[in-house]
């Protein structure tokens, strides 16, 4: 800790959670039922925060980091940026398919990034990191708990086709157009250092596995609101 080199599960990682939870948590719960001019002025509060993050995060990534990252690596197309995106976007009045990607995408994906993050130091990605991936988990608990969306079961399947021949391909796409270092999705190569795709095949034939894990992610993210549901019967 005295270096400022991150150690996972340290006490300052777990008080980050701890905070992250509590926000994600209290804010929903105590907004809902609120008037609507109420639940509007924190939508937009929430948006704008995020819309913030995502427009000053690659300013960030370029020239106050101590090894900068390349232009396009900093470009918001990462599952998570997109998350951020679709959560923003829904809370200033888009469609409901934003809501909806951005609920399987983000309960999974920001969750698990959290907990385990690819970072090395406490420092301004550090305080970057929690705060773009916080605030995806509050948007959409938000949205459900104090707006009242949720998923339907069909859900699962729609999003999952969306992301696999949709989103997917067009992101592939990208990255071959931009070429390297675009490595969005992380189709073209294995993240930096030692994680759960190193048991996996070489990219793109990764997504043998990781596509059916996904979708057995995406099921149990849902089964929350089955066994609600099944109470009511």
């Amino acid at each position: 800790m005295a270096n400022n080199t991150f150690v996972l599960f340290s006490n300052l990682h777990l008080l980050t959670l701890f905070v992250v939870v509590l926000i994600c948590i209290i804010v929903p719960i105590k907004m809902k039922g609120a008037d609507q001019k109420s639940l509007d002025k924190i939508s937009k509060a929430i948006a704008f925060i995020i819309i913030a993050h995502v427009i000053s995060s690659p300013i960030k990534d370029q020239f106050l980091l101590e090894n900068p990252y390349h232009w396009v690596e900093t470009l918001p197309l990462h599952m998570c940026d997109l998350s951020e995106i679709f959560v923003a976007w829904f809370l200033l009045g888009g469609p409901k398919i934003c809501y909806k990607i951005a609920f399987f995408w983000g309960m999974a994906g920001a969750s698990i990034a959290m907990l385990t993050p690819d970072i090395e130091r406490y420092d301004i990605e550090y305080i970057y990191f929690y705060i773009g991936h916080g605030m995806i988990i509050l948007g959409i608990m938000y949205a459900t708990v104090a707006l009242g969306n949720r998923p339907v079961l069909r859900d699962v399947g729609l999003v999952s086709l969306i992301t696999l021949f949709i989103l997917l391909p067009t992101i592939y796409l990208i990255n071959i157009s931009l070429g390297e270092p675009a490595n969005f999705w992380y189709l073209m190569k294995k993240p930096e250092g030692a994680n759960p795709m190193d048991f996996f095949p070489e990219p793109p034939y990764h997504l043998l596995i990781t596509t059916p894990i996904a979708l057995v992610t995406f099921c149990l993210i849902y089964i929350p609101f089955l066994i609600k549901d099944n109470f009511k019967k």
